[in-house]
């Protein structure tokens, strides 16, 4: 099977459907942090705010822009709290390489795909603050899309078509569902199933190939979906959804249990990022990880059973906080 990686045109005042996209246009401009900070002693040395990002969190949204805007972010909200440091970011493309960033140096604050957060052995460095909400829920939801007219009504249809990805769906949570949905319906893996998986950066790149005939189907998210469908409402009109996920946690903003030279130097940590965008990001609570809980305990339970062919599948039970089955890991 080929795997291949294509982006169309996006027209410049399209929308971006994800929030870090918005985030950093406004961490750059200081926004609301540009106003004189209080007096601080300059004379200390500044410590270093450390920040750890999954690339899988950011969409739409440059690596270098992304590093840049936290900094800046971190930096400003400091001083306007009298903390004086310096801010290091840096972004890591695999969960792995990710968590052992985090077991080796203390971090401050990391941005964590759900997915990757359950997979980590890190919760007792790193606990889940904010998450992100998107059209009002906490959490995203993922769509298989066909068009209406292709007698594309079945996923078992769908054997050896063409299917196209949007890239963080690719290397995240929206893949394990959709693998697990595969694995449900004893089809086999997505790598085997389909004649070709083309990934793609755009949601424009992933819906309007299979808007046009050129694609059997595609994996969005029902946000970039709803965007599509205001752009042009004739997607909605061609497209039917085939396939639509639970709503399942996305970005967890965490912060470390170490690293803090004061109680007060992580309240007010805490004060700036709950303030920074209040339409979108929540303050966290652990039933938003259930249904990712309950898809990581059937993924598992399929790939166990498929790993032999003289058994009956495990029963699906949900694991507590810290019994998570050993599972793979986005992007590693």
């Amino acid at each position: 099977m080929n795997h291949a990686r294509t982006d169309f045109p996006i027209r410049p005042n399209q929308p971006l459907p994800h929030w870090a996209a918005t985030l950093a246009a406004l961490w750059l401009l200081l926004s609301p942090w540009s106003v004189p900070a209080m007096e601080t002693n300059q004379a200390a040395a500044p410590e270093i705010f450390r920040v750890g990002m999954a690339k899988v969190c950011f969409r739409n949204v440059n690596r270098n822009d992304a590093i840049a805007a936290y900094k800046v972010f971190l930096e400003s909200a400091g001083r306007r709290f009298g903390n004086v440091y310096t801010a290091a970011a840096e972004v890591y493309d695999d969960t792995s390489t990710f968590e052992l960033a985090i077991q080796q140096q203390p971090m401050n604050v990391a941005v964590i795909d759900s997915w990757q957060y359950l997979a980590m052995n890190v919760h007792s460095q790193m606990k889940p603050y904010f998450t992100v909400m998107e059209n009002g829920k906490v959490g995203r939801k993922y769509l298989a899309l066909t068009r209406r007219d292709a007698g594309l009504d079945t996923l078992a249809s769908l054997r050896g078509k063409d299917i196209v990805e949007l890239e963080f769906i690719h290397a995240g949570v929206g893949k394990f569902w959709f693998d697990t949905l595969l694995l449900s319906a004893q089809l086999g893996a997505s790598e085997t199933f389909f004649g070709k998986v083309e990934v793609v950066g755009k949601p424009t790149a992933a819906v309007l190939p299979v808007f046009f005939g050129k694609k059997s189907a595609c994996l969005v998210d029902e946000a970039s979906f709803d965007m599509m469908k205001e752009l042009n409402p004739q997607v909605g009109e061609k497209l039917q959804v085939l396939a639509q996920s639970e709503t399942l946690a996305d970005v967890l903003i965490c912060l470390g249990e170490a690293h803090w030279t004061s109680a007060k130097y992580k309240a007010d940590t805490i004060t700036a990022l709950n303030v920074l965008d209040q339409d979108r990001m929540v303050p966290f609570e652990e039933p938003q990880l259930d249904t990712i809980r309950k898809l990581r305990a059937t993924y598992a339970a399929l790939q166990n059973a498929g790993s032999s062919t003289h058994r009956p599948p495990p029963p699906l039970s949900q694991p507590g906080k810290n019994e998570l089955p050993p599972l793979g890991r986005p992007g590693s």
